[in-house]
């Protein structure tokens, strides 16, 4: 028996743009990945300064709370999380099954600032929505096409006799929102658990733009943050990673990246180093093509988007050299040089649903490939 990650999603720094709330009411949906027959959480405050307090933190099997028991920390309900840092809860005897949701509820009472920012897209594994009081019973929202997000939960873990693999999806926001998240749950569910470290707006070779708050929560490069030393999920486990789309797009919309222009020799440098990064570690790679594009831009702009899509062609051409490199092409890529209409979020940049299942069963068939499906 002992520890097993259940579920994980990467909590990002909104330091840039925080939420000030005067008291705080969320409920969070968590779909565990394992069995087991008890729970605990990890709570991360690593981009605040200052401590966070929560007066209540309950776990429930149905969204209404009916069942709900008490998590603690020493023994105390009100929990403190000590800023720029993070913390376990205490063990909770509380059964968990694999595929059926759990529901957190988080309660503060006092006025706080939060940094640390987990969301969500598809809500098939994930969901969550936050109240400004402490008195509020919200309900879960049901729209694929709006953000859900919550604080400071960043990984859910059970107490089980099973030893089950990891396997991160990594990179932007093409991992984080879900949809391809859910597609590789669905298949994987019992024989690996999929944790989540996307961030929307990451690039390979950059990190965040400062000229806006916004862009500023778009994370270190994909090469920085794979370096570093402080990984959550530290054993050795495969890393599929869709990442790109911003190092070629991102100069399209933002003035400090506009300087930032990645050639196809670079970019092909960048995913050396990153799979010498993760060789060190013994973290194997499965990198994905770069997904098609085709997002609405300035009429000025249109002559360097077409220089970008060239780009894209050119680096995934090189890119299907390598045995562990995804070709998402021949599934995604439309007759219109961009996404196929069936898989196209709205933005002609992200995809939907549909588009993430069949990318989930384009990495599938790699990992089948390269033998990874044996492992599990």
């Amino acid at each position: 028996m002992g520890w097993q990650i259940a579920s994980s999603r990467l909590t990002h720094d909104f330091s840039a743009l925080p939420f000030k709330m005067k008291e705080l009411t969320l409920l969070i949906k968590i779909t565990p990945q394992v069995d087991g027959s008890g729970l605990r959480l990890i709570l991360q405050n690593r981009f605040n300064d200052t401590a966070l307090l929560f007066d209540e933190l309950t776990v429930s099997h149905d969204e209404k709370m009916s069942d709900a028991k008490s998590i603690t920390r020493g023994k105390q309900k009100q929990i403190a999380i000590v800023g720029n840092g993070a913390v376990h809860t205490d063990a909770l005897p509380f059964e968990v099954i694999a595929g059926q949701p759990l529901y957190f509820r988080m309660r503060a009472l006092q006025k706080q600032t939060y940094a640390d920012f987990s969301c969500v897209y598809d809500e098939t594994f994930y969901n969550a929505i936050m109240a400004g009081t402490k008195n509020a019973a919200p309900h879960l929202p049901h729209n694929w096409q709006a953000r859900k997000g919550w604080f400071c939960i960043s990984c859910l873990e059970v107490w089980t006799d099973k030893k089950t693999s990891i396997i991160e999806l990594t990179g932007d926001s093409l991992a984080e929102t879900g949809m391809i998240e859910t597609g590789l749950i669905k298949q994987l569910l019992n024989q690996a658990v999929v944790v989540n470290t996307g961030i929307s707006g990451n690039r390979l070779l950059h990190d965040a733009p400062q000229d806006g708050p916004l862009y500023q929560t778009f994370g270190q490069s994909l090469i920085k943050r794979a370096a570093q030393s402080t990984d959550p999920h530290p054993h050795p486990h495969p890393i599929i990673a869709l990442i790109g789309s911003n190092d070629l797009v991102l100069p399209l919309i933002d003035g400090q990246s506009a300087h930032e222009l990645v050639t196809p020799g670079q970019y092909l440098a960048g995913v050396s180093q990153l799979k010498q990064i993760l060789d060190d570690r013994r973290c194997p790679l499965i990198l994905t093509t770069i997904p098609p594009f085709s997002p609405h831009v300035a009429p000025q702009q249109e002559n360097v988007l077409i220089d970008a899509q060239q780009r894209r062609l050119l680096i995934n051409q090189e890119l299907r050299r390598f045995e562990w490199v995804v070709d998402l092409d021949p599934w995604l890529f439309g007759n219109d040089g961009g996404l196929k209409e069936i898989y196209d979020f709205g933005d002609h940049l992200h995809l939907n649903a549909a588009g993430g299942m069949v990318t989930a069963q384009a990495i599938m068939q790699k990992l089948s490939q390269l033998g990874y499906d044996k492992r599990f």
